[in-house]
């Protein structure tokens, strides 16, 4: 899949919890939702579901999965922002549920193991943390549910690459019709090349 490319591309480039209908999220029309939301941030910036403590927590995640380097991190592009729209407008009631109830587990699991909330860590803390749960929920293979931190990882790695500054700074754009090419070489430094869409 190529999220799952995605993903991996991004934890070697930048060097549970509870549980979702895989279902519920990953459906063909994400795409079309997260681009719309991001048409209605332009309007409104303000939380529509999220409470502040939420926003904090899922832009400490996010940044800790896309931090800052050559470029953009997730809060730059404003993943958080959007992913509440999406509990608004694009996501069932059950699904916003889970996700907010995986927030409060994700968190008191922290709490339980680091003495602190996430977002009271020091980033290395963060990193840290996030590091061993990484190994241990995306590396598994699940069928009809999956970890809080499995979908919330891949939403925002889905919203990332759907920002302009997410796929200019990241990708190389190539554009469709054009050659096949069945073998490419990746030398170090590229980019993945994609076409019309992400």
């Amino acid at each position: 899949m190529y999220v799952d490319y995605l993903i991996h591309f991004i934890m070697k480039r930048r060097q549970a919890t509870g549980w979702i209908l895989r279902s519920a999220i990953f459906t063909p029309g994400l795409v079309a939702a997260i681009q719309s939301c991001q048409r209605k941030m332009e309007v409104s910036v303000d939380l529509k579901v999220l409470s502040p403590e939420q926003y904090l927590l899922c832009n400490g995640i996010a940044d800790t999965i896309l931090p800052k380097t050559e470029s953009v991190s997730a809060s730059e592009v404003r993943v958080s922002e959007i992913m509440d729209l999406m509990m608004l407008d694009v996501f069932k009631q059950e699904v916003v549920d889970s996700l907010l109830q995986g927030m409060q587990i994700f968190n008191q699991e922290c709490k339980d193991s680091q003495g602190k909330s996430f977002s009271k860590l020091s980033q290395e803390q963060q990193i840290e943390y996030l590091t061993a749960l990484d190994q241990q929920v995306m590396r598994a293979s699940y069928d009809d549910v999956i970890p809080f931190y499995y979908t919330f990882k891949k939403l925002c790695v889905e919203i990332y690459f759907q920002t302009e500054q997410g796929v200019k700074q990241n990708l190389n754009y190539t554009p469709i019709p054009g050659p096949y090419v069945g073998d490419v070489e990746l030398k170090p430094g590229d980019k993945i090349a994609v076409g019309n869409a992400v």
